[in-house]
């Protein structure tokens, strides 16, 4: 086999493994469903712990005593359990999702607030805000 021969071999060989790669993030590129499940979750667990300081920020001053903090935070968090249904389709209204076939991208918006995840084999990556 002459050098030519093994240069036409790596370059198919290499074309196999991208298109390999490829067709694996196409069938592991996450769904819409589960996207709204993932945000339901993280929606939960950064609201909630921060709930008492949000309130305190936007009223200008202390809402309730501190030693309710925790009953507040759990009970938010209850309170987004048992309307997960109606939270879902809140979060589904408010994402816009780019399709990449590989990946996608969704772009949430939350009390003002804009958040980008991505999402790509299996995973979810929540890019800071801007």
């Amino acid at each position: 086999m002459g050098a030519q021969d093994m240069k036409g071999h790596g370059l198919l060989g290499a074309v196999g493994v991208v298109a390999v790669v490829a067709l694996g993030l196409v069938v592991t590129n996450p769904s819409e469903q589960e996207f709204v499940r993932y945000a339901f979750v993280t929606l939960r667990q950064e609201l909630c712990p921060r709930l008492p300081d949000i309130l305190k920020e936007t009223s200008g001053g202390p809402v309730i005593p501190e030693f309710f903090n925790p009953y507040v935070q759990q009970s938010c968090s209850d309170i987004l359990t048992a309307m997960r249904g109606t939270t879902e389709t809140f979060l589904r209204r408010n994402t816009r999702v780019q399709n990449y076939f590989l990946f996608r991208i969704y772009t949430t918006e939350l009390f003002g607030h804009k958040y980008r995840t991505l999402g790509i084999a299996r995973q979810f990556i929540t890019m800071p805000e801007k």
